[in-house]
This record gives structure tokens, sequence and C-alpha cells, in this order.
């Protein structure tokens, strides 16, 4: 697949908007995998795809060196335009909302592949299908789950959060 296939990570509502670091450092491929698994960028020019984070950026805008690795290719997908920068957002949005009020916010982001899937690039990265995010906070007695198929057509005009939502125990 040469993507991970879920990442989870913890936002700390006090990290929140604390220093909101713009600049983006630039994707990079990680030299210490073996080559046959390795992603560059080059692997994404003209597919049609977007770079998508799993672990994305402003959950980590608090500190640079921490950041940059969200930057890994390890941690992008092949994401419709649409989907990365409208319906995955707002589920990023959201967690970035409720990890201050909550304290923290826990963040599980999975990737699901057909059994053939449609590959890109010289490296052959296979597209997913969809993409799954659960937040959660046991402390606070909070899950939600949200789905989102990997559609270079979907329309972001009208697309609402809660039409994404989903039964977490989907997930299990």
């Amino acid at each position: 697949m040469k993507s991970a296939l879920f990442v989870a990570y913890t936002i700390d509502g006090n990290l929140v908007n604390k220093e909101n670091i713009k600049k983006r450092p630039g994707f990079y491929t990680e030299k210490n995998l073996k080559k046959k698994y390795r992603v560059t960028n080059k692997d994404y020019k003209g597919s049609g795809y977007d770079k998508g984070h799993l672990a994305f950026h402003s959950a980590f805008d608090y500190d640079k060196k921490i950041l940059s690795k969200t930057y890994s290719l390890v941690n992008i997908v092949a994401m419709s335009p649409q989907v990365n920068r409208h319906h995955w957002k707002k589920a990023e949005r959201l967690s970035k909302q409720i990890a201050p009020k909550l304290g923290y916010v826990n963040v599980i982001d999975g990737v699901i592949y057909n059994s053939n899937p449609k590959r890109i690039g010289s490296n052959k990265i296979a597209v997913p299908s969809g993409y799954w995010k659960m937040l959660y906070n046991d402390d606070k007695n909070y899950k939600k789950c949200f789905y989102f198929k990997n559609d270079l057509n979907a329309v972001s005009k009208g697309d609402k959060l809660k039409s994404h939502l989903i039964d977490c125990g989907e997930l299990y």
C-alpha cells in the first residue's frame, strides 16, 4: 500500500491555537525506509489526487519540529481534492474545536482500500477507497466517527459533516 493504514494521536486542548505556525514544511520521503516502500512527491504529480494528511498540520502547529513530522509522506495518502480540502477538513476542524472543551481528544484516522486499488505514480501508490476518523475522550464519554468516500467527483457545496457520521461500531 505504501502508506499508513491508520494513525493515532491526541490533541491537547491546552495546545490548540497556542502558536498557530502557518509556514508549511515541504513533504519529504522517509529515507530510512527500504526503497521498495518509499513514496515520493513525484508519485502525486499529475495524478489528480492531493497529498492528504492523516495526522493533520494544525493539530501540531504549536511546535515546528513536531509539525514537520506530519509532512512525512508516510503520513500522506492519495485524497480527492474536494474530500481533502472540504469534507475531511471539516472533521479536522471539529477535532480542534472540541479538544479545548474536553481537555483533549484522541484521534484515530484510518484508510480503507479495495481489494484491487487504483495505483498512481512510478512507485504504484494504492489509492484508498475511503477514510474514517474517530474522535473520542473516554473521560468525558465523547465519541464520534466519520466516513469519507474518496471520490474524485465529490461535491463540496452543501456537504455537511453530519452526513459523514457513522456508528463507531462499524469500525471494529
